[in-house]
């Protein structure tokens, strides 16, 4: 399954990439919101987005708001990567389209289980 990580934070994009490569996935991997953008809006979007929500460019939450008001015919699962805990925070990344989130710092068996909710998702 394809997979796109848009990460700003050099180290964590390459952990994200080296991780997701180990368990199987073809990623693709972006540094900021534009660069995310174009991958989600191509003619073969990924099945799995992991999106942070503060990047350059545009951030994360800014992606998945267009993706959900343009993409219209794409399934893609959107999960917004933040530092961010408020409850109105986790309000407005759902009002923008996101199917899931996860907090830094997080686990191996966090992501694993994120991941594996997506797939078993886009499958329905």
């Amino acid at each position: 399954m394809k997979i796109l990580i848009a990460e700003d934070e050099p180290i964590s994009n390459l952990w994200l990439k080296t991780l997701l490569t180990k368990w199987g996935y073809e990623v693709i991997s972006t540094r900021d919101g534009c660069e995310a953008w174009k991958v989600l809006s191509s003619d073969e979007p990924p099945g799995i987005a992991i999106l942070d929500w503060e990047m350059p460019e545009m951030k994360g939450i800014e992606v998945c708001e267009k993706a959900r008001k343009e993409l219209l015919n794409t399934n893609t699962y959107i999960i917004l990567l933040t530092g961010r805990d408020l409850d109105e925070d986790v309000a407005k990344g759902l009002e923008a389209g996101a199917d899931d989130f996860i907090k830094k710092p997080f686990t191996n068996e966090e992501l694993r289980e994120k991941l594996s909710s997506g797939k078993k998702k886009l499958k329905l």
